[in-house]
């Protein structure tokens, strides 16, 4: 995400280099366990892994806070289909991450989100001002450190993109001859709706976040 991105950059000039590990640790190592959770679920070979990485300053090639590097065979398509999701999961992991956040620290928040989705909502409780503290903490770290996606990210997503293309359009083409075009639909919408709602959320999140952290630039820059 670009909005993701200028957090990021935000936060360095709000706090320093640091600043960008400070306020968004938590979301790279869930931007990493994203990456390695699919890595492993399609079979790929993992290498080596860093969950969080503390680069060096004064070293203008070390930049990347985490990665997991693994290998695939490149005439497995399940192997080569999973580098799609594999590459873009971080958004899903890291949206999850919120809602799931929210869900139990701020349930009122949550229900307002399950009431958009057209969901049965949970019991709300009294919410401790550490609870609300706690939240805001995830919220801010998951925004700034989880949602960027790097070059090596979007390439991985290209490495099957195509392969995953020709799979959708013959099992659609096969469905659409067994099943009722208006059932597959409405199967896709159970899936696709609470997705769409919850990068909503995220969205949201990380545009608040967005608008806070410039008007604090601008007054640190006065």
């Amino acid at each position: 995400m670009a909005i993701s991105r200028a957090n990021k950059s935000a936060s360095v000039l709000l706090s320093g280099f640091y600043g960008q590990i400070v306020f968004g640790g938590i979301g790279v190592i869930i931007h990493e366990m994203s990456h390695l959770i699919l890595a492993v679920i399609f079979g790929h070979h993992i290498q080596s892994v860093s969950l969080l990485h503390i680069p060096n300053s004064h070293d203008p090639r070390d930049r990347g806070l985490g990665y997991v590097s693994h290998t695939w065979n490149d005439d497995n398509l399940y192997q080569k289909i999973g580098n799609v999701f594999i590459g873009i999961v971080p958004v899903i992991g890291c949206s999850l991450a919120m809602i799931w956040s929210t869900r139990l620290l701020v349930p009122s928040f949550y229900n307002q989100w399950l009431v958009a989705i057209g969901g049965r909502q949970i019991t709300e409780h009294p919410i401790a001002w550490w609870q609300w503290g706690l939240w805001i903490v995830l919220m801010i770290n998951i925004s700034i450190g989880g949602f960027d996606l790097s070059a090596a990210d979007l390439q991985n997503s290209r490495q099957g993109i195509m392969a995953l293309i020709i799979v959708i359009t013959l099992a659609a083409c096969l469905s659409s001859l067994i099943v009722n075009y208006q059932t597959i639909y409405a199967k896709l919408s159970q899936i696709i709706g609470p997705l769409m709602w919850m990068l909503v959320f995220a969205i949201a999140i990380n545009a608040g976040l967005w608008l806070i952290m410039r008007i604090g630039v601008r007054l640190r820059s006065r």
